[in-house]
């Protein structure tokens, strides 16, 4: 395939994703080959024959909820004259209607042919890049994240803030130099605050939770008055609270839960 078919059949397997996790399966299953593969995320899901790859493409579309692409990264992995393979990684987040916030690591592959002059998928596999996911039963598609997507975060945010330190003193008056990515959150402890990190140490801080926040910097925020959270951690919010990547679960007021997660989406919107 020349450069320009190879470009706009990349730009087609993108938008066959944002239209599959908006729901719109029909978008996608136009393009199907006859002989599709279809390769899901559940380990039931291998479809062999174009009809249990449509049954279960619209199945799964069921029970998705809105969401929209970031951080998207495509590449032609192969290109044999009239077939191709594009392989590429992104991060889904839900939309704003959506009652909880999430946002997990995606990669895909699509191998497509000409069929009479006409882009046909001969091969689909939408998956989380984790084996460990296990799903709940009776769900078809994976709405956790696990260690290989939690990592991949962590390197991410570590690439970011590698060059910013935050000085703290504990109550043994050693000084700490943190990055904030190693900062999960922090909680109140009287007139000093706790501080957990990624490799699940506990720092005694000496000082003040609003003085800490104001050393953290924009990345964090008081989700509580007693607690702050690292945003780059937060894996999903729920009503009444939120959820890291480590599992950690940090209570959010009733009253405030709304103004929060308004502010968090937000601050991943920028």
């Amino acid at each position: 395939m020349n450069k320009q078919l190879l470009q706009e059949i990349m730009e087609l397997s993108q938008e066959c994703l944002a239209r599959f996790w908006q729901m719109d399966p029909e978008f996608v299953i136009e393009y199907f080959d006859k002989n599709i593969i279809w390769i899901g995320s559940a380990k039931s899901q291998y479809a062999d024959t174009y009809e249990d790859a449509v049954n279960d493409f619209r199945e799964i579309a069921k029970e998705l909820k809105p969401c929209h692409l970031s951080h998207q990264e495509f590449t032609v992995a192969q290109n044999a004259g009239n077939a191709c393979t594009i392989v590429g990684r992104y991060i889904t987040t839900t939309d704003d209607s959506v009652g909880y916030f999430l946002q997990a690591q995606q990669r895909c592959t699509f191998v497509w042919e000409i069929k009479q002059g006409e882009p046909k998928i001969k091969h689909c596999h939408i998956s989380n890049p984790m084996g460990e996911l296990k799903l709940a039963e009776g769900e078809k598609f994976v709405n956790a994240l696990g260690e290989m997507s939690k990592k991949y975060w962590i390197s991410r945010i570590q690439s970011i803030h590698s060059r910013n330190k935050i000085i703290v003193t504990d109550h043994k008056d050693i000084t700490h130099f943190l990055s904030p990515a190693e900062i999960l959150y922090a909680n109140a402890v009287g007139r000093n605050c706790m501080i957990y990190t990624t490799d699940g140490s506990e720092i005694y801080n000496r000082g003040s939770i609003a003085e800490f926040i104001e050393k953290a910097g924009d990345s964090f925020s008081f989700v509580h008055r007693s607690y702050i959270v690292n945003n780059m951690h937060i894996s999903s919010i729920h009503p009444y609270e939120i959820v890291l990547y480590d599992g950690s679960q940090i209570p959010v007021p009733k009253k405030r839960y709304a103004e929060i997660k308004n502010k968090l989406i937000a601050f991943y919107k920028k």
